[in-house]
């Protein structure tokens, strides 16, 4: 009978999904920054690993191991704590509509779907890959 409203929220719900994935980007800057010290500040265990054998192409994969790591364990605490507030919301409530009973409901309904949480955490781990694949590259390019 509301097809134009479920229209519209299908569309809000795009235009949060885009906004938020430009706010993941820009944070991962901060991803970029550490990996990007961390290869400055261990240069000389890079040199022994190096005197011990290991290849560049090696020392690369545990870089960039670590930015995926970071990226990962991210993913996961963030879709807990969101899961966490979702619930929160369901149960108690905390953020209300306002209004004195304008509303059908008092508090903001919030629903959350299996696919919605899946496409949050592939886009995390994507762009967070992709993120951690940048100074390794870099690292990779050099000549020692």
């Amino acid at each position: 009978q509301q097809a134009d409203v479920f229209r519209i929220m299908e569309v809000e719900k795009l235009i949060s999904y885009l906004f938020l994935t430009l706010i993941l980007a820009v944070a991962c800057f901060n991803v970029v920054g550490s990996l990007s010290m961390l290869i400055l500040e261990k240069r000389e265990d890079i040199h022994t690993l190096q005197c011990l054998g290991a290849s560049q192409g090696l020392i690369g994969r545990i870089f960039l191991m670590h930015g995926w790591l970071i990226s990962a364990i991210g993913a996961v605490v963030g879709t807990v704590l969101g899961v966490g507030l979702c619930w929160l919301q369901e149960a108690t409530g905390i953020v209300s509509m306002g209004g004195s009973g304008a509303f059908v409901v008092e508090a903001y309904p919030v629903s959350i779907h299996l696919s919605d949480l899946v496409v949050i955490l592939l886009t995390v781990l994507v762009v967070g890959g992709l993120t951690a694949w940048i100074p390794v590259r870099a690292f990779a390019s050099t000549k020692r």
